[in-house]
C-alpha cells in the first residue's frame, strides 16, 4: 500500500494513493480548517457538480463571478487575474495536500477525491452562500410568523374577554413587534 500520512494537530488522516483509494476519515481540525475559506468552499461546492477533472481557470471563472456579482462574460482580467492566482498559490495546494482534491497546478486540472464527499454534508450547513441568505428568510419568517399568529390571537383573545385583560397591552405591543420584524425580513 503506497500510502500519504496527512497530519494537522493530534489527529491523522491516511489518503491511500493507489488506482482503488480507499480514504480514512479527515480529521475534523482540518476538515475545519480547510473549510473556514470561502473561497476553498466555493471550489468544493463547483467540484460537487463535476464527476471529471476541470480546468482550473473554469473554477476560478465562476468564483471570480460569484464575488463580483457579475456574470463570467461580464469579468474583467483583474478580477479573474485576483482569483486565479489565489487559487493557484494558495487554496487549491492546500487542498491537495490534504487529499481532499488531486491538483495538477503545471496542467491546471482539479479532481475530486474520495476525501472530497466527506466535505459536503458540511457545505449543506447553510445550504451555500447562493442559498443562505434564502434559508435564513425562510426561516425567521417561519419563526417570525408563527409569532406574529400566535401574538394576533392572544390579541384577540384579550380584546373578546377570553383571557384577562390585563395583558392586553403587553400582547398587541408584542404582535406589533413581530408584525413589524416579519414585514421588515418580507420587504428585504
Amino acid at each position: 500500500m503506497d500510502a500519504t500520512a496527512v497530519t494537522t494537530g493530534d489527529d491523522m488522516a491516511v489518503v491511500e494513493n493507489s488506482a482503488e483509494s480507499e480514504v480514512g476519515p479527515l480529521p475534523k481540525d482540518d476538515l475545519f480548517h480547510l473549510l473556514q475559506n470561502q473561497r476553498r468552499r466555493r471550489v468544493l461546492r463547483y467540484l460537487r457538480n463535476e464527476e471529471e477533472k476541470v480546468d482550473m481557470r473554469d473554477i476560478a471563472e465562476h468564483i471570480a463571478a460569484l464575488e463580483n456579482d457579475v456574470e463570467v462574460s461580464a469579468l474583467s482580467s483583474a478580477q479573474r487575474k485576483r482569483v486565479y492566482v489565489g487559487l493557484y498559490q494558495c487554496h487549491l495546494p492546500k487542498l491537495d495536500e490534504v487529499g481532499v482534491i488531486k491538483y495538477d497546478q503545471s496542467r491546471g486540472f482539479v479532481e475530486r477525491t474520495g476525501l472530497t464527499e466527506q466535505l459536503f454534508p458540511y457545505l449543506e450547513v447553510d445550504g451555500g452562500e447562493e442559498a443562505a441568505g434564502e434559508d435564513i428568510t425562510a426561516l425567521v419568517l417561519r419563526y417570525h410568523g408563527v409569532a406574529t399568529v400566535l401574538g394576533v390571537v392572544l390579541t384577540l383573545a384579550a380584546w373578546a374577554s377570553v383571557i384577562p385583560v390585563a395583558g392586553l397591552w403587553l400582547a398587541t405591543f408584542v404582535t406589533a413587534l413581530f408584525a413589524t420584524a416579519t414585514l421588515a425580513v418580507v420587504y428585504r
